[in-house]
């Protein structure tokens, strides 16, 4: 669902860019804004954020074009809201909702591949028994080795796609992943986030 209107962010916040960065002043990634917006230490990975869900947003930041990354600091306040200690079936559901998004929008069999890995760790961890809970308690392992991997090669595939259309897919793939990780009642589209393919409003910058 997209809001009808995009979360309001501060003026005076850093230039979104390539990359880390040393101070504000040198620019920022788009967790990099997120920590000065919320007032944490300047970092990429500040605790007001999901890790997986940061992962995402530093892969779409990167792959996004100059004239594309602007319109990232609308999920900002959002990805602000997502902190809390690692969950198994959060990860989980965010590398889904990621591979899904870029499914959406690039179907290859490269892509389908990493659907089926994501939808079969989803429902590992969301299961019951013993295999399930061990899955659980290692989260740490797939979180920065095979669903870390997924996320990576799934942004590979947006940033491959037409100029025209990578911009909007990745926006699309970071919103997925941003309503995987909040809690249901929170809406996590900002206008500046449409779907693939649907034109973005001059309005929700």
């Amino acid at each position: 669902m997209q809001r009808s209107d995009a979360r309001p962010v501060p003026e005076g916040l850093p230039q979104l860019r390539v990359g880390a960065h040393l101070a504000p002043e040198d620019g920022a990634c788009l967790m990099e804004y997120v920590s000065v917006l919320a007032g944490k230490p300047f970092n990429d990975h500040p605790s007001c954020t999901d890790p997986t869900l940061a992962t995402v947003a530093r892969l779409v930041n990167d792959a996004s074009t100059e004239a594309g990354r602007p319109l990232l600091a609308a999920f900002a306040p959002s990805l602000a809201e997502t902190g809390s200690s690692p969950d198994a079936r959060r990860t989980a559901a965010v590398v889904r909702a990621t591979v899904a998004a870029t499914q959406a929008a690039t179907d290859t069999a490269r892509v389908r591949r990493l659907r089926r890995g994501a939808e079969r760790r989803y429902d590992l961890v969301t299961s019951a028994g013993t295999l399930a809970g061990l899955a659980r308690r290692l989260d740490a392992l797939h979180r920065y080795g095979a669903g870390r991997r997924r996320l990576e090669l799934s942004v590979l595939a947006l940033r491959e796609l037409p100029q025209e259309q990578r911009d909007p897919a990745l926006r699309h793939a970071l919103a997925a992943a941003l309503a995987a990780a909040l809690p249901p009642a929170v809406d996590p589209v900002p206008e500046a986030a449409p779907r693939p393919g649907v034109p973005h409003s001059s309005s929700s910058t």
